[in-house]
């Protein structure tokens, strides 16, 4: 019995071992490029690249450069050497740029520059904008944030963008947009993107005179899985003040001039979102009647009809929105029972729109023109509790939406209509 233990045990570690390891063998990452600081040089004078790269899925990594001017001994190895050219240019100096891109066994790859100025005196002769790229953040599978930073010495830069596409030669630009001062990071997002494609992307910013500058070559790949799948979920349901009914539902009946109560609730799942917004398109016999509650707080003031942002959602949380409509009096509705029906759309910085609905049913039994029961007075009350009392409502509202999602609501429904 011992040994089986003890052979037990063993098997048991060797198995979560073998568990634990087994998603990050096939996690492969980039690798990354380094081509090395800025060289000064003269004409014809030659010097070693240095040139390196590492890969930290311990795979084989192939190293290509490339140079806008020079020589180089070999284009194919991490550290050759680079020869000046002579140079006959203007005021006998020049700068060019030479990109080492290494790629690995898997097929991703990443680039780096090193500007290489040929005859120049000092640093402060030359009148250049370096240029960085940057690893870009929040990739999902339709968008990107790309984003790079520039200094400038004797020079000024006006104006930035991106290129981007699915090669070094791009073939897309982001928009160009006014930059100023001798040093600055910049950032776009660019949408409409292909599911689980590899994108090239690169930073440039042009001077006051008109002269570009690029940042390295770098690569990022999408999300493989569309982008609604799994973000967050949308419930919309609703109740009935006027009525009492505490039953929270897609399909509710109601009367003309009745109070109800909306409640949204948004999940995130597995990651957080960012801009939330949330708009409820109301028929135009259901009337938004203030009381808004985001998470249980007043706090605050607009309108969700116009569209309110509710900010983040944190990863695995809930937010619930809750609000009073009133449905419009009999006079806007044919006799019998006319069928409404209220979408929400709900978006965020991370996904598209989603939506979801809920029905209401008016049942309309006055005749236009015609009184069915006794005259009454308008008061401008309805002298129902649940109505009447704003405390109350706001009390069900809170309760109800959070008593719903925990799958207690109709315990609380029962008790309330045992002892009101």
């Amino acid at each position: 019995m011992a040994i089986f233990k003890k052979y037990l045990i063993i098997s048991i570690l060797v198995f979560a071992f073998c568990f634990s390891a087994t998603p990050t063998a096939f996690a492969n990452q980039s690798p990354s490029a380094n081509a090395g600081a800025d060289l000064y040089l003269i004409s014809g004078q030659s010097i070693v690249l240095p040139g390196a790269g590492a890969d930290s899925d311990g795979g084989t990594l192939i190293y290509a450069w490339n140079c806008t001017g020079g020589t180089l001994s070999s284009y194919n190895v991490a550290q050759p050497t680079y020869t000046a050219p002579t140079i006959i240019a203007f005021n006998n100096y020049d700068s060019f740029v030479c990109t080492l891109t290494v790629t690995d066994s898997g097929g991703l790859m990443n680039s780096d520059n090193v500007k290489i100025y040929v005859n120049y005196n000092s640093v402060f002769n030359i009148k250049t904008i370096d240029v960085k790229t940057e690893s870009a953040t929040n990739i999902f599978s339709n968008k990107a944030t790309l984003n790079g930073s520039f200094t400038t010495t004797n020079s000024s830069a006006s104006l930035a963008w991106f290129e981007y596409g699915f090669s070094s030669n791009y073939g897309e630009e982001t928009t160009h947009q006014s930059v100023t001062g001798t040093s600055g990071s910049f950032t776009q997002n660019i949408s409409s993107l292909f599911l689980n494609a590899t994108y090239h992307y690169r930073l440039a910013v042009k001077d006051s005179k008109g002269n570009t500058f690029y940042g390295q070559d770098m690569v990022f790949s999408t999300d493989p899985s569309y982008y609604n799948s799994g973000y967050f979920t949308v419930s919309k349901k609703a109740i009935n003040l006027t009525s009492g009914n505490l039953g929270w539902v897609e399909s509710i009946n109601a009367n003309p001039s009745d109070i109800l109560s909306f409640s949204i609730s948004i999940q995130a799942k597995n990651q957080d979102l960012h801009n939330v917004i949330i708009k409820d398109a109301l028929p135009a016999t259901l009337l938004y009647n203030d009381n808004l509650l985001v998470n249980a707080t007043r706090n605050y003031s607009g309108n969700p009809t116009s569209g309110i942002n509710i900010g983040t959602i944190k990863a695995g949380e809930v937010a619930i929105v809750s609000y009073q409509v009133k449905v419009c009096p009999s006079t806007s509705f044919v006799f019998g029972t006319t069928n409404l029906t209220s979408d929400v759309t709900v978006s965020s910085d991370e996904t598209s729109v989603q939506t979801d609905s809920i029905t209401v049913n008016v049942n309309n039994s006055q005749v236009s023109g015609a009184s069915t029961g006794p005259t009454s007075v308008a008061t401008g009350l309805t002298n129902n509790l649940f109505t009447e009392s704003f405390f109350l409502p706001m009390l069900l509202i809170i309760a109800g939406s959070w008593f719903y999602f925990s799958g207690k609501v109709y315990t609380f429904a029962d008790w309330l209509s045992k002892y009101l």
